[in-house]
């Protein structure tokens, strides 16, 4: 039986018989492909408790029901169903909140993505050589090693100002006043955006 050229969805065909499976599987196919929404990328072997349209974007060694499949789609239909797949294919990898494309011989990311926060925060007057550290801001799916910058509400008037990720979820910012004279900045809404490593 003959299958569409990208995605090889079968085709049907005169006379056959019980062309609703074809279809049907045809349909499950490009539920998947079409629109990937991966739970991860990294997996060799399949989970065991798949839900019915589970997508994974294969492991480098892969097992079981996915052996000889590395870098394919596998998408979850009352059993496994991969497709191996062609240069310019997107997958969203949820476990990494990214957009990934295949290249043509392996999975690359698609697009660097980033996450915000925002608080209000009044710095201390600031000594010549003193610095202050703001209070924690959330902000959900950050971690150690991503990266993190800080924009003030205001002219800083020669103060740096940095910001990183101090724990899960959380930004901090950092000011450090080397002007040479005393500066206070007044209260304002501070934002802070982390990169994903």
């Amino acid at each position: 039986m003959a299958n569409t050229p990208t995605i090889a969805m079968p085709y049907l065909v005169a006379s056959q018989v019980q062309k609703e499976v074809t279809h049907n599987d045809a349909l499950n196919d490009l539920d998947f492909t079409a629109q990937a929404s991966a739970h991860d990328r990294d997996l060799n072997a399949p989970p065991g408790s798949p839900a019915q349209g589970d997508c994974y974007v294969i492991g480098p060694s892969p097992s079981g029901a996915w052996s000889g499949s590395a870098g394919a789609l596998a998408g979850y239909y009352s059993g496994w169903r991969i497709k191996t797949p062609s240069a310019g294919w997107r997958a969203w990898l949820r476990d990494e909140g990214r957009l990934a494309y295949y290249t043509g011989s392996g999975w690359g990311n698609l697009a660097t993505p980033f996450l915000e926060g925002a608080a209000t925060w009044d710095p201390a007057n600031l000594a010549d050589g003193a610095g202050e550290t703001s209070a924690a801001i959330t902000v959900t799916g950050a971690a150690f090693g991503d990266f993190a910058f800080a924009a003030a509400p205001y002219d800083l008037q020669g103060i740096t100002c940095t910001a990183y990720v101090s724990a899960a979820d959380t930004v901090r910012i950092r000011i450090q006043n080397e002007t040479g004279g005393a500066i206070d900045l007044a209260s304002g809404a501070w934002k802070v955006r982390v990169i994903k490593q």
